[in-house]
């Protein structure tokens, strides 16, 4: 009867660790504009950068969202799927180079706005609308 439980156990043990190595993380980071730190959700690959935001309920003022990109161009960004109003900071080499400021969800029935950046970008953040304004972010601001 031991032995049964043992292994059971053990195949239990096994299937977790398993799971652990299949399934894959919720990449998060720091992201620090201009002095002030965010925790974000890292969006590597093209399923992450899809999905985004959308659906989300909330975003305290210290979170967002960090969309990665191999090269530089100019990426368009829509609030399709969004429930919450955000920013959205076009970043080139480490530096502010475009934002959008309070991006509203669309209401029912309506498309989705979309913005594209007015300069090349090779990330993005996506943090709570607003942000912007209330730290007084501008283009060329380090963003690290």
């Amino acid at each position: 009867m031991k032995s049964i439980k043992a292994l059971t156990l053990t195949g239990a043990l096994m299937m977790l660790f398993l799971l652990i190595l299949i399934v894959p993380s919720k990449s998060s980071a720091r992201v620090d504009v201009n002095g002030h730190n965010f925790v974000v959700r890292i969006a590597s690959t093209q399923a992450a950068r899809e999905q985004g935001l959308a659906g989300w309920m909330k975003l305290d003022d210290d979170q967002g969202m960090f969309f990665v990109f191999d090269k530089p161009d100019y990426y368009v960004f829509w609030m399709k799927g969004m429930l919450i109003p955000i920013d959205i900071i076009f970043i080139t080499d480490g530096r502010i180079v475009d934002m959008a400021k309070n991006m509203q969800p669309p209401k029912p029935g309506q498309d989705p706005a979309m913005y594209q950046s007015m300069q090349p970008a090779d990330s993005v953040l996506e943090v709570k609308a607003g942000t912007v304004e209330r730290l007084g972010w501008k283009e060329g601001m380090r963003v690290k």
